[in-house]
């Protein structure tokens, strides 16, 4: 224990060597690994249970003198966690989103509770003083982060909830309350993620660093597109981790988007099924109260996987819900593995899974479930009738896109009154927007055997399409089930149509077609040091160049800065090729430009090659930020087993940028033969 002691003291003299350093030169330079941050909250706690148990030690261990050992090996480690907890959340706070006032009294307080526990590592006099300071000192930090993630009202008791009736003001009753409970612990006054603060209407209709989060009418408003992405990418709202919107939630700030997002507007004046939504949200207002034990961390982390989340329903609530996606791979095991949380699921989502009767049977271990959405699911009215029987507490069930019919659905309701049953939230005389196209493809260079596809969430729905960067519509000629034909590099531009919908947003495309691919290309020239890439073989890996993220080395682009880029592809036997793509990046505030001049050498002696094509870019006229872009170049020669590329630099830069008159960026990803 000795031996502990002496390393564990060693090692926080260094955390606080660090920790002064870093609050010294904290503005003077940019810290390389922000990431790491992310530990500050994982850890925070250790040092607050570590410190009450300290104070508590301190008051005994006269009495007890066994446990000094104890004592000082705990003392220790609460000097050790506090410091790497106030070290961490100095990276965190520099990924920015706080107000900087309240950052500063987390941070310092932060500090000082390290500094207060060092302290009483190297001079243990007046221990009860000492550990009480400690405490007090850990309850104002605690505080005030709570503040930041929580909002600083947090501890004020909840309001006294009005009825919400048709003369109620829809945004008030409804709309605000959801983004009060689903939204604002990341963006408050204290904390304001992408710049963007949700406590207040005036900071709302403000929006943040990407604008507006709404606007009336628009389908495509930032709200709506964040809350609709997959819940493993990374943009979802709310974050993984945190309580989702329900179904009903996301239909409420849909339709009050789409019929006009006015804030004065009651909710009498909005369509019938936003008002059949107010009233079951009025039903709903007294939030549950569960007489069941919370899950233990352990088993929550063991449900999750990369296909099935399982969260909270709320902060501090013991309810969980449980959400699979990506169809190809569902597992019924995976449903199975919820057994473990089965006491606290109360909701389950498994719309577009597979989905089918013989997996039900799964679902009657879960005896608390209260939503049930099988949407687009292969399960039949026989299937739900046995389900229903075994599950006394569920009270809504969702069946939309199935086989099950509108007879059956009466039937259902007829013999489950008590379960809400929805089949369809479309009415007669009311029309909605279809949803855009869903793309398939994992990647956007695709092989000779790959195909570019698009799929949808909602049966016999049409795509149509442009490749010429024209505006689609329900019109437009080019059609398709899913498959969208690709000779070479195009961008093309979808929407999805049905018969009785609105036409969707189009979804944007830039794809790579490869029909040839060589056995190998070799660089003739040297890329520069800070972009060497894969060597030649970047420019045949079927991988896009990636966004930099700083710090972290970028092995997707080759850079060119003091030579041109003079690259040799080789086939294995005489090849007859149409064309060449060259995929390149325009970043011109960083001094990446195109290339003044492609050359396309081939021949079946790679010493005597032949000038077969040759393309000169156009050069920006203004500065831009990232873009990926692609250049086709035809070729006509006879099968050769040879084609050398050179691409020429741009050697002088133009006058609107920085560096006017230096050599500019060359950065290629790569040489698409179709």
């Amino acid at each position: 224990m000795q031996r502990f002691l002496q390393i564990g003291t060693l090692f926080l003299w260094f955390l606080q060597c660090l920790l002064l350093f870093l609050l010294v030169f904290q503005e003077s330079f940019e810290l390389p690994l922000a990431g790491i941050g992310h530990l500050h909250p994982l850890i925070l706690h250790l040092p607050i249970g570590f410190g009450v148990l300290l104070a508590l030690f301190s008051v005994v261990k006269k009495q007890f003198e066994q446990i000094e050992i104890l004592f000082q090996s705990l003392l220790v480690l609460t000097a050790l966690f506090s410091t790497a907890t106030a070290i961490f959340g100095l990276f965190l706070a520099k990924e920015g989103g706080y107000e900087a006032e309240q950052i500063t009294w987390h941070q310092w307080s932060g500090v000082a509770v390290s500094f207060v526990y060092f302290a009483w590592v190297l001079w243990q006099k007046s221990p009860l003083m000492v550990g009480i300071l400690g405490v007090l000192t850990l309850i104002f930090a605690g505080h005030t982060g709570a503040s930041i993630t929580h909002g600083a009202d947090y501890l004020q008791f909840g309001e006294q909830k009005e009825a919400i009736t048709n003369e109620s003001i829809a945004f008030e009753a409804l709309v605000q309350p959801i983004l009060k409970t689903k939204c604002e612990s990341c963006h408050n006054e204290q904390k304001s993620k992408g710049g963007l603060k949700m406590n207040t209407l005036a900071n709302l209709l403000k929006g943040g660093k990407n604008g507006p989060i709404w606007k009336a009418g628009d389908l495509n408003s930032h709200l709506l597109q964040r809350m609709n992405l997959p819940l493993n990418n990374k943009k979802h709202m709310p974050p993984a981790g945190k309580a989702q919107l329900t179904a009903d939630e996301q239909l409420i700030l849909t339709l009050w988007i789409k019929e006009g997002a006015k804030v004065e507007q009651k909710v009498g004046a909005y369509s019938k099924v936003f008002q059949n939504l107010a009233t079951k949200q009025q039903e709903t207002t007294i939030e549950p109260v569960y007489d069941f034990s919370a899950a233990s961390e352990k088993d929550i982390a063991a449900v999750n996987t990369p296909f099935c989340s399982v969260y909270p329903i709320a902060y501090d609530s013991p309810a969980l819900q449980a959400e699979f996606f990506v169809a190809a791979k569902f597992d019924p095991k995976s449903l199975e593995n919820l057994s473990k949380v089965s006491e606290q699921l109360i909701g389950i989502n498994l719309n577009k899974m597979p989905v089918s009767d013989a997996d039900l049977n799964i679902l009657t271990k879960f005896l608390h479930l209260e939503r049930l959405h099988l949407n687009a699911t292969k399960v039949s009215y026989r299937g739900v009738v046995d389900l229903l029987k075994k599950l006394p507490n569920l009270k809504t069930l969702a069946i939309w896109n199935t086989v099950i019919s509108n007879p059956e659905i009466t039937q259902l309701k007829k013999q489950f009154p008590k379960v809400s049953i929805e089949q369809t939230v479309v009415l007669k005389n009311e029309t909605l927007q279809i949803n855009p196209p869903i793309l398939v493809n994992e990647k956007l260079i695709l092989r000779p055997n790959e195909q570019l596809s698009f799929k949808h969430t909602i049966n016999d729905v049409v795509f149509r399409y442009t490749v010429n960067d024209s505006l689609p519509d329900s019109l437009s000629r080019l059609q398709t089930k899913g498959i969208v034909p690709i000779k070479n590099y195009t961008k093309v531009r979808i929407i999805a149509t049905k018969p009785d919908w609105y036409a969707s947003n189009p979804v944007d495309v830039k794809v790579y077609k490869s029909n040839f691919v060589p056995h190998k290309i070799d660089l003739l020239s040297t890329p520069s040091p800070k972009y060497p890439a894969k060597g030649g073989m970047s420019l045949m890996d079927f991988e896009q160049g990636a966004r930099e993220v700083k710090g972290v080395p970028n092995l997707t682009w080759l850079g060119f800065k003091d030579t041109d880029l003079d690259a040799l592809a080789s086939f294995q036997l005489p090849t007859k090729v149409n064309g060449l793509t060259f995929s390149y990046l325009e970043k011109t505030d960083a001094d990446v430009f195109p290339p003044t001049k492609i050359e396309i050498w081939a021949g079946n002696d790679s010493k005597n090659l032949k000038l077969i094509a040759s393309f000169s870019p156009i050069q920006p006229k203004e500065k831009s930020g990232y873009n990926l872009k692609g250049i086709n170049i035809p070729i006509s020669t006879v099968p050769s087993t040879y084609y050398r590329i050179k691409a020429h630099r741009n050697k002088k830069l133009p006058s609107f940028v920085d560096n006017k008159g230096k050599g500019a960026w060359l950065k290629v990803d790569e040489v698409v033969f179709y």
